[in-house]
């Protein structure tokens, strides 16, 4: 049966209405701000996590799971009633441990003030459902607990029943066998040949279930069936040593409750994840604990540091233990504690780094932080999707209402990086033939060189600094693909010799082995010298970027030696950021190549011999990108744009892109870093002519071509947004604010032509802080509506430091994970009619939510790079129950290891025009920044961000000091997954 006749939708989004959670209660307490501030006074400025973690973990653990206390000590929400009593014993404890006093005196401690405030605050008894009243066109206004509590609520209906789980079967049809050159093939009797042909696939009949148990996270986990090498079982698989057989990993299905643009209930998005578990408690971040059945959930608790390992919060366990709590477990954690500090202090003794072998799935199970060296793969695979959308309906019923999505009706523009399109008898033909069918997207030679000159240039020349001869033949062949006509390529270009490209292009090579090397002690402004010449620093005509070989440095943290310390150790001996430093104070961007990949597990490093023409992707990416950084903008762009009905219009338009990141504090705490970048994308109003682009950041302070702003940006360090005069966060955020504005404001004065109008493009995750006009909740009112001091929406500030007129448009986009929908893939078993040998389980198209008032939104859905590449297709046709562990042998006999393979599900980018002028069409503006995604600068694939907004983000990331300030968020990782 098709999808359609099943009912599913087409992604894992729920309406959260009354009729869903039913007549479900909750029990409450709202703190006073007296409570809060003395809370405030006991953790101090820097959020000191040990109290807060002594009182979750103990709370968690006494009352079953389901509960959650504000860090802040705003509410305290369960699904059962805490005793008064409970709550004045835990925060008696939690004061007496901050005046130093031991478990056996904090229990006596006559209970301090704070304690009897908390536990004297009345317990409300309160049924949710209150909270989701429709209101005509707006959104229930929910409070922050409701998020919390709503899937606790959910996770336990979905664990009521058993999930089952089937594979796909392919549906086999004879087709005609065809020649090379199209003919019919016949056999030695002249009849026709046929062969087999996967037209379809179909659900198997085979089925079984698995049972999942509920978190305290409000997701479930199937808990009692693991997947790894242990119970993958394969006779004649391949050996491994005893520490990656005892890897495994559970499947996990995620609950959240959210929110989204103008639909008239919040949502719940549902996810699947592999959950891989680590070998030890020590180094892990957080555990799994099983309570055991009767209902109660698996209780997820952080891990706190203890020195250099992380543990249970011990003082949270003593508590427990005074209370008779669950001796099993607490007995199981005392013992796994012991046991892992045996395993220390043993390596300590002599002098080796601790190893750990997983244990067989007990009672806890610490969760592993992100390794890609694992014997289970990361994502669960498309079909463990639709299973899932199945499982919910089937529990749910019709109290299941979905959120809606229809595909846009519009075509993409086809790439440069495309496959081409052809028959499979003329592939053959003219892979035969010697013919390279790569489909890397170099830009062609006539529109560099037009970029160049529209950038006031005349030439361009690429300087290649390299010091591993393999890694000069890879720049060699990359350059070759990427200018074919060149014929100094051919030979062997010799240091200093200026080869001609194309036409006003060139490239130099030059060994520069002691300039890129790493190093605290290498004066590399007298190695910059001796090659200076090769740059063209006399010539104002030539346009120059360099592209630079590097590795990985093997540096370790010494003894005594803080994070701090070593970051900045780190960023002195580092080459790479050295050297770009050095080349950004000359004006000069600046690309990198590895030439050495990092050995593992003891294996020394290697170095990386070019690969067979048309498969050294690093290298090709690499030139895409130096192209970009010299702002070079070939026809792509404007061939993307062109393909729309309303093509008009969007040449009409300047393209901004707005990028904001909190930086880590100083080292002394005091001061904070906001890191902001502004872009502009100029289109050309001729169809033919070329694109340009600008940038703005506070320390510039004007717009400038944007590789000018990447040399200026990176020639700096970050700068500490300390010039405004706020003290709190809020206030620090509204300042940073203005800065858009005043850009924004220089962008329409000093850069637009009259009449032209501009969009901006901004992540309304990182920018949510600054502009309360971005909050899904109040898309139903109006600036004026909302008591807050900040600027509404960018653009539209007041006063005379804000733009002399309003975008034309405020395009919000947002790509995390939590709160954006998962597609659910499309199965089939309809045959195909043409000759399409495979079958397509993903949609890239754009999609159109069904909103109940107000602005629509569309969600474009995208295949991560890697979907093919790394086996990520296995998933849309079993789940990882069914994987294959693999077998090694010779290249004809060896087989895929399935169940290390990453399997990848779609990733979202959503496109949520907020505000809108008269006269612009919404419709035209989603498509178009659709199309800037599906079409970039400098990138094989689709981004995840419009072009203006994307080259914001490179330019903020490809800062020389960015590396080792890398906030998680940005990695897009979590500890359970990487999707």
């Amino acid at each position: 049966m098709t999808d359609n006749a099943l009912g599913l939708p087409n992604t894992l989004t729920l309406r959260c209405t009354p009729a869903l959670l039913g007549g479900q209660k909750v029990y409450l307490r709202i703190f006073a701000k007296a409570e809060r501030d003395a809370w405030y006074n006991l953790i101090g400025d820097d959020n000191k996590s040990l109290p807060y973690s002594t009182a979750v973990t103990y709370l968690k653990f006494k009352t079953g799971g389901y509960v959650y206390l504000d860090k802040y000590l705003e509410y305290l929400v369960s699904l059962e009633p805490i005793s008064d009593d409970t709550l004045r014993h835990v925060f008696t404890c939690i004061i007496g441990y901050g005046a130093g006093l031991s478990t056996d005196q904090a229990v006596l401690l006559e209970p301090p003030p704070l304690a009897q405030a908390v536990a004297a605050t009345p317990q409300q008894t309160v049924e949710m459902t209150r909270f989701l009243t429709p209101r005509e066109g707006r959104q229930p206004k929910c409070p922050n607990w409701m998020y919390v509590a709503v899937p606790w609520v959910i996770s336990k209906m979905l664990a009521e029943e058993p999930f089952t789980l089937y594979d796909l079967l392919p549906i086999i049809t004879k087709v005609p066998a065809k020649e090379k050159d199209g003919s019919p093939k016949l056999d030695e009797h002249g009849e026709q040949v046929y062969k087999n042909r996967t037209s379809g696939w179909k659900a198997n009949p085979n089925r079984r279930t698995v049972t999942y148990v509920p978190d305290s996270r409000g997701g479930l986990l199937a808990w009692d069936h693991p997947f790894g090498r242990k119970y993958n079982l394969r006779d004649d698989g391949t050996a491994v040593n005893t520490a990656s057989e005892a890897q495994y990993a559970m499947s996990r299905i995620s609950v959240a409750m959210k929110t989204q643009p103008n639909i008239a209930d919040p949502v719940i998005l549902l996810d699947a994840h592999v959950t891989r578990i680590h070998s030890n408690m020590r180094f892990a971040k957080s555990s799994y604990v099983y309570q055991g059945g009767d209902g109660l959930p698996v209780l997820h608790t952080e891990l706190v540091r203890n020195g250099t390992v992380r543990q249970v919060n011990q003082r949270a366990l003593e508590l427990l233990a005074r209370d008779a709590m669950n001796l099993e477990v607490l007995d199981e954690l005392a013992r796994r504690a012991a046991d892992e500090q045996a395993v220390i202090d043993r390596a300590e003794a002599d002098d080796v780094f601790a190893s750990f072998i997983t244990p067989e799935p007990g009672i806890t199970r610490p969760l592993l932080p992100k390794n890609d060296n694992f014997a289970v793969g990361t994502g669960p695979g498309t079909l463990h999707l639709r299973l899932l959308a199945e499982h919910v309906k089937k529990v749910l019923g019709k109290k299941a209402a979905w959120v809606h999505y229809d595909v846009e009706p519009m075509t993409f523009e086809g790439r440069p990086t495309d496959k081409q399109k052809m028959s499979p008898q003329e592939r053959a033909l003219r892979v035969e033939a010697g013919e390279l069918l790569h489909s890397i997207g170099f830009p062609p030679s006539t529109d560099i060189s037009a970029s160049v000159r529209a950038q006031g240039f005349e030439q361009l020349r690429i300087v290649c600094l390299w010091y591993r001869h393999s890694t000069r033949l890879r720049m060699i062949n990359a350059l070759s693909i990427a200018f074919p006509e060149s014929k100094g390529l051919n030979a062997d270009p010799q240091q200093g010799d200026e080869i001609h490209l194309a036409e006003d292009i060139h490239v130099v090579f030059r060994n520069a082995e002691r300039l890129l090397s790493h190093g605290a002690d290498i004066d590399r402004e007298l190695e910059w010298k001796g090659i200076a010449d090769d740059f063209a620093k006399a010539e104002p005509s030539v346009l120059v970027g360099a592209w630079c070989e590097t590795e990985i440095p093997e540096l370790k943290r010494q003894p005594g030696e803080t994070a701090v310390q070593f970051a900045l150790r780190a960023e002195r001996y580092d080459g790479k950021f050295q050297v770009r430093r050095l080349l950004a104070t000359k004006g000069i961007v600046s690309q990198f190549t590895k030439g050495l990949q990092p050995g593992t597990f003891g294996r020394a490093s290697s170095e990386i011999s070019p690969p067979k023409s048309g498969k050294d992707h690093a290298a090709y990416m690499a030139l895409l990108d130096l192209n970009r950084s010299l702002g070079i903008i070939d026809q792509r762009l404007a061939r993307a744009i062109g393909k729309d009905r309303r093509a008009d219009d969007a040449r009409n338009l300047v393209y901004v892109g707005i990028h904001v990141r909190r930086q880590a504090k100083t080292a002394d705490g005091k001061n904070t870093k906001r890191v902001i970048v502004a872009t502009a994308l100029f289109p050309s109003a001729d169809p033919d002519g070329v694109w340009t682009m600008k940038a703005w950041t506070p320390q510039i302070g004007q717009w400038v071509p944007y590789r000018q702003a990447i040399t200026t940006f990176h020639a700096s360090d970050f700068a500490l947004h300390v010039d405004g005069k706020g003290k709190t966060e809020k206030q620090r955020w509204a300042e940073a604010a203005e800065d858009v504005e005043a850009a924004l404001a220089s962008l329409v004065s000093d850069e637009m032509e009259p009449g032209t109008e501009y969009v901006i493009t901004l992540d309304g995750h990182s920018c949510r802080r600054m502009w309360t006009g971005l909050h899904n909740e109040n898309q139903s009112y109006q600036a004026t509506d909302i008591a807050d001091p900040r600027t509404w929406l960018p653009g539209h500030g007041k006063g005379r430091g804000a733009p002399r007129r309003k975008p034309a448009g405020v395009i919000r986009m947002n790509i995390n994970a939590e709160e954006v929908p998962q597609l659910i893939p499309v199965v089939t078993d309809v045959v195909a009619e043409d000759e399409k040998e495979d079958i397509d389980f993903t949609s890239t198209k754009l999609h159109r939510a069904r909103v109940d008032f107000g602005n629509p939104f569309w969600v474009l859905f995208n295949v991560p790079r890697n979907y093919q590449a790394k086996g990520g297709s296995l998933g849309s046709k079993i789940t990882r129950w069914d994987a294959d562990p693999g077998k090694a042998g010779d290249e004809d006999e060896r087989e895929t290891n399935e169940l290390k393979s990453p399997w990848w599900a779609m990733t979202a980018t959503e496109i949520y025009p907020v505000a809108i002028a008269d006269g612009i069409d919404s419709t035209m503006l989603a498509r178009t920044i659709a199309r800037l995604c599906h079409q970039t600068i400098a990138w094989a694939d689709r981004s995840r961000y419009p072009v203006p907004l994307h080259a914001a983000k490179q330019l903020d990331l490809d800062h020389p000091q960015y590396r080792r300030s890398a906030p998680p968020e940005e990695l897009n990782q979590t500890e359970d997954d990487a999707q």
